[in-house]
């Protein structure tokens, strides 16, 4: 899981903005871990590391061992991620210290699995949200969740409640979203509709000689 994937830090003093731009000009990221109550200290990470350790874990991208220099390793949430947006590399982050004994609740990626009913019959799958907030303990959150969609048909909406979790999760939710549609492309939906109404006189004359069939073995009875 991510708890076993760590990450080396060492202690500094928090300088202001020009020492933060200072250590990522030499290769390194600040840092901040909070720890108990309001306690938090200023670390720094050499940035390659934490590429590799962040692209490699193999749990949750948002949980790791936090091993700082002189301090014994500890299990963390990274809580927050500062993006450069021009360069789009990572600025600063935050690490959250959590109890491996006590639920947490976090943001899982999800993955859309399979080839939806629909999308045979012409429709286009679509993906909604693209992450899900979870609950559980630290070590059963998964890097990402696979959601199936094989049995999602044309026009139809798969929700978060709808999403199969795996074991020892639960969803943490405020609002269903979709997570998966199948839309109906416009040309699609055309000839869907022409193909209706063309059925629409075929259907009322069957409609209509039942009826008449109907009447009549009434007729003979009485």
């Amino acid at each position: 899981m991510g708890l076993n994937t760590t990450i080396l830090a060492k202690p500094r003093e928090p300088q202001g903005k020009n020492a933060a731009r200072r250590l990522r000009a030499s290769g390194q990221l600040p840092a901040i871990f909070y720890g108990r109550a309001d306690q938090s200290q200023a670390l720094t990470l050499d940035y390659a590391e934490f590429k590799t350790a962040f692209t490699r874990s193999d749990g949750a991208k948002t949980l790791f061992t936090l091993a700082i220099e002189g301090q014994a390793p500890q299990p963390v949430l990274l809580k927050d991620a500062q993006i450069n947006p021009l360069s789009r590399k990572v600025a600063h982050v935050d690490f959250l210290k959590i109890d491996p004994e006590k639920p947490i609740v976090v943001l899982v990626p999800m993955n859309l699995v399979g080839k939806a009913a629909g999308v045979e019959k012409g429709g286009q799958l679509q993906q909604g949200e693209r992450d899900i907030r979870v609950s559980g303990l630290p070590d059963k959150i998964p890097a990402s969740i696979d959601v199936d969609v094989t049995n999602l048909a044309l026009g139809q909406t798969m929700h978060l409640s709808q999403v199969q979790l795996p074991e020892g999760l639960s969803l943490d939710k405020t609002v269903d979203l979709p997570v998966a549609v199948v839309a109906v492309p416009k040309g699609l939906k055309i000839e869907l509709d022409e193909a209706a109404k063309a059925a629409e006189p075929v259907a009322k004359a069957a409609a209509s000689k039942k009826t008449a069939k109907n009447v009549k073995k009434e007729t003979v009875r009485r």
